[in-house]
């Protein structure tokens, strides 16, 4: 009886989502069905399963055993993926010795330095190549060596890339000074990057920020994924929505990133409320308080892109920040993201006990834990069970988040 083929999806996209390459192997060895399906669009980013999992060398090492294309790219909108686009060590070797073809962008992100030279002497117009998301070989680079020889072959430091409109500075930032790609970032505004607020915010560049606020006093009161840092369809929101978080003014990333020349200079030009949740994001007690003192009725001028913080904060795994909202009294129920999760949902998502026990601390937890969310009508718990399978966050503890879910509601 010939296999149909929905069941053969599911069943690819579930061993794969397993992460478990025994399961993958035992699947595609019985399903002619799966095998056909290799190369498919299936997954996130319409992504074939060898791009889905490529920093994953077990389930790498299983898809090329039963034929799967080390050149398929995903199919995705903006620009398509290619495996080596996220593959790096090991595994990026061994996708090379399958047969897969970097690009430039590849090239770059592997810091693959004569080997991007010799791509760019046979064609110079692929420094302008667009990889994944529409990205360019600059926004791939991993060295300063590979940012010279870019940028002396005629790459634009500005160039933005086709989801997120993002640059490749832009691109290098994540949570927290010293993460990522942050001196990189540093050394493309060096040799001529602009600095948006964010950016100067993040990097300390005081005589930049004092630039901005003297041409345009109101950018002070930006904030990432809003307005032109929002969501701009197709388009998705700008990049420092995943990188360095939501809805943040340039007073609070200054002072994620513990710039304090720029948080001087910001804060001078911030409001009290901006103070105060730059304080909050950043688990400074004392200074949110000092301004609570001061000015008691402050969290009720909070709107609810404002009261998100908490939410957000759970999201990012940032317990103390959890804790001392709560503590202060913001809204346990606050509700963000596309999926409308409370902050016990965004912790229950990641598989995060130690947030999760932050927000079953509050007063009213039983009554938290039957909250669903607007979009997909889920309760913290049912955000636990979908995590574990399709969140799979490395560092969670879904089984302790259930139990302890499950011991709130008795």
């Amino acid at each position: 009886m010939k296999e149909p083929m929905a069941d053969a999806r599911a069943d690819l996209r579930r061993a794969v989502g397993s992460g478990d390459a025994s399961a993958l192997r035992a699947l595609l060895e019985r399903s002619a069905g799966a095998r056909a399906l290799i190369d498919e669009p299936l997954f996130a980013f319409d992504a074939p399963a060898l791009v889905h999992v490529a920093g994953r060398g077990d389930l790498v090492d299983v898809l090329l055993e039963y034929g799967a294309d080390p050149n398929r790219r995903s199919d995705w909108w903006a620009g398509g993926f290619h495996a080596l686009h996220f593959a790096s060590g090991d595994v990026a070797e061994r996708l090379l010795a399958a047969g897969a073809v970097p690009d430039a962008c590849a090239a770059a992100r592997l810091d693959r330095l004569e080997l991007l030279r010799e791509l760019l002497d046979a064609d110079p117009a692929r420094v302008h190549e667009r990889g994944g998301d529409g990205q360019t070989p600059l926004h791939f680079a991993r060295s300063r060596a590979v940012v010279d020889l870019l940028l002396e072959r005629g790459a634009d430091p500005d160039a933005r890339d086709v989801d997120h409109r993002s640059t490749p500075a832009q691109w290098m930032l994540e949570r927290g000074r010293g993460a990522g790609r942050y001196d990189l970032a540093a050394y493309l505004v060096e040799r001529g990057a602009t600095a948006d607020i964010f950016l100067a915010a993040a990097l300390g560049l005081t005589g930049r920020l004092r630039e901005l606020l003297e041409a345009d006093p109101s950018l002070v009161e930006r904030r990432t994924s809003q307005g032109e840092y929002g969501e701009q369809p197709p388009s998705s929101f700008h990049i420092y929505t995943w990188t360095i978080g939501e809805n943040l003014s340039p007073f609070q990333v200054a002072a994620q990133f513990e710039q304090a020349e720029a948080m001087t200079l910001l804060g001078d030009a911030s409001s009290p409320r901006d103070r105060f949740l730059a304080a909050c994001a950043t688990s400074d007690a004392a200074e949110a308080k000092r301004l609570l003192a001061e000015r008691p009725g402050l969290l009720g001028e909070l709107g609810p892109d404002e009261l998100r913080l908490l939410p957000d904060a759970a999201w990012a795994g940032n317990v103390r920040a959890v804790a001392l909202m709560l503590e202060l009294g913001f809204d346990a129920a606050a509700t963000a993201g596309p999926n409308g999760g409370t902050a016990l949902h965004c912790a229950a998502w990641k598989g995060d006990v130690a947030c999760v026990e932050a927000a079953l601390r509050h007063p009213e937890a039983r009554a938290l834990l039957e909250i669903r969310d607007g979009i997909h009508g889920g309760t913290p718990l049912d955000w636990c069970r979908h995590g574990v399978v399709h969140c799979r966050n490395s560092e969670g503890d879904y089984p302790a988040v259930e139990r302890l879910l499950l011991e709130a509601g008795r």
